[in-house]
């Protein structure tokens, strides 16, 4: 290695300029190969030395030493200050790529359909249930309109059968309520799509029991039901509190239309109203589901007239 004064000067640090955040820290790069560092160090020997005499011997000749001449070379004056912020023209476009293949889960849900011609508007709901029905389901009961209101894109009606006397059978008080609403959706997409949540919602309560301590009453929910035959497709589901009520609740869809029954029952010992424990004997499954299963049916059938 040449030293003294003779030595080369180091090559010149590119002034601040040169780098992207003006010097403050210089741009990580990932580790050279050793085979680019053989390469690099060989050039830059060559440049030290450049200055300088590199004796050239050949074996079994006297030859004197030839000097070479001294490579000279210059750094541009006016370094960028920026990097590139675009790629080359030259690169292929996004539209030269290939495409990826469709995915076969990306494929879209089939329309909801149905038979049943679409409702219009919501008729009278307490009309919809003739009176031989509502008189042996409920007896001693009256019609009176429901508080549904239109809403959440639909037109609603109901109806509410509430018996207005003491129905009393071998000493024992039967109570017994129809509850029916009736929802007109703007389309039948709508319509399946208030029915399925619906239908989710009774298929996550069904076979379960409430556990809350802060209830008085606890539920069970009986088994979720299929009823077939009536409108596109109807569930329902028996309930038991400890109180004694009980009831079945069936979710009919139908077209644009879904149907809400409630039939409620409760059989009270020696004909008192507020009779709770022992005292209370909850309506058998079977009975009440039968009860709604008649109602949902003449809803349907009164709807599609």
């Amino acid at each position: 290695m040449i030293q003294g004064p003779q030595a080369p000067q180091a090559p010149p640090v590119p002034p601040a300029s040169y780098w992207p955040d003006g010097g403050g820290e210089r741009p990580v790069t990932s580790k050279a190969p050793g085979w680019a560092k053989a390469v690099l160090a060989g050039a830059a020997t060559v440049a030290v030395l450049g200055g300088g005499l590199i004796a050239v011997r050949n074996v079994g000749q006297e030859a004197a030493p030839v000097a070479l001449p001294t490579p000279s070379f210059d750094l541009p004056s006016d370094l960028p200050s920026t990097l590139p912020s675009t790629l080359p023209s030259s690169l292929p476009s996004s539209s030269g790529l290939p495409s990826a293949a469709p995915s076969s889960d990306a494929a879209e849900t089939p329309a909801a359909t149905s038979t049943f011609p679409p409702l219009k508007a919501v008729p009278e709901v307490c009309d919809l249930l003739p009176a031989s029905l509502t008189t042996r389901l409920a007896p001693k009961s009256q019609s009176e309109p429901g508080v549904q209101k239109d809403g959440y894109g639909a037109l609603r009606k109901g109806c509410e059968w509430t018996q207005k006397a003491k129905n009393i059978r071998n000493g024992i008080l039967e109570s017994r309520t129809i509850f029916l609403a009736v929802n007109v959706w703007p389309s039948v997409e709508d319509a399946r799509e208030d029915a399925d949540f619906n239908f989710d919602s009774m298929k996550d309560m069904a076979g379960t029991k409430e556990d809350n301590p802060a209830l008085r009453f606890l539920s069970t929910y009986g088994e979720m039901k299929d009823l077939d035959g009536i409108g596109d497709e109807t569930h329902a589901m028996y309930t038991q509190n400890l109180k004694g009520t009980t009831n079945v609740w069936a979710y009919i869809v139908m077209g644009n239309t879904t149907i809400n029954v409630r039939y409620f029952g409760t059989d009270n010992k020696d004909g008192q109203i507020t009779a709770q424990g022992a005292n209370t004997k909850p309506v058998a499954e079977d009975v009440l589901m039968k009860g709604a299963q008649e109602v949902a049916e003449q809803t349907v059938k009164a709807l599609t007239r």
